[in-house]
């Protein structure tokens, strides 16, 4: 049976986040970090929500301090907010589980990786979605999937370039897709949407 649990905290940004922690009993945690305006309710990460589900994983959804109080991240407040999250994950009962997957979107990708820096002991495999040029870093030192559009500004050439080869990371790269993995035509962002949805299903 689900079981949905709020876990609420306070923010250095002055509000109070609501993180979703989504139990049925499994040995595995899949935690969702959004992208810097794009919440766990939008398409990407509310579909990775609902695989993960089907599959029989606990989920974990994150909010962001500057989310909840309507602001603008600073670049120096980055660290602030991996340690928020890592608090928010140590509040979940992470030592619980004996199996991590990581699904993040755009910033999230850093975010993810920073957080898993600190819990370094943890098995953990990484979904990294639209990652920014910053995460290589992490990209190189993860296990797991990457995915990307061809028409993204986010992630350079040169970046594209490093990860072409990395034997401990599948990379999947979606023709004519934007940073959002969506088109200015709907049909094709629908196309883009089923083929991510596919590679949950199989990374899951």
């Amino acid at each position: 049976m689900l079981k949905r649990k709020i876990i609420e905290t306070q923010s250095y940004w002055g509000t109070t986040c609501r993180h979703i922690h989504i139990t049925q009993g499994s040995s595995t945690l899949v935690i969702l970090f959004p992208g810097k305006s794009y919440s766990c309710e939008r398409s990407l990460l509310y579909y990775a929500t609902q695989i993960a589900l089907e599959k029989g994983n606990d989920v974990l959804q994150l909010e962001y301090g500057y989310q909840a109080a309507r602001t603008e991240l600073e670049s120096d407040q980055m660290d602030i907010l991996v340690k928020e999250c890592t608090e928010v994950i140590r509040q979940s009962n992470v030592h619980d589980y004996t199996n991590y997957i990581s699904i993040s979107k755009s910033l999230g990708t850093l975010v993810a990786g920073g957080v898993f820096d600190q819990y370094k002991a943890l098995p953990v495999r990484h979904l990294f979605l639209t990652p920014l040029d910053q995460t290589l870093t992490y990209i190189t030192q993860s296990q797991g999937l990457l995915l990307y559009g061809t028409d993204d500004p986010m992630f350079s050439q040169s970046s594209r370039e490093k990860v072409k080869h990395l034997q401990q990371m599948e990379t999947i790269v979606l023709p004519e897709a934007n940073h959002s993995l969506e088109s200015s035509n709907t049909e094709k962002s629908l196309h883009f949407l089923r083929q991510v949805v596919i590679q949950y299903n199989e990374f899951l």
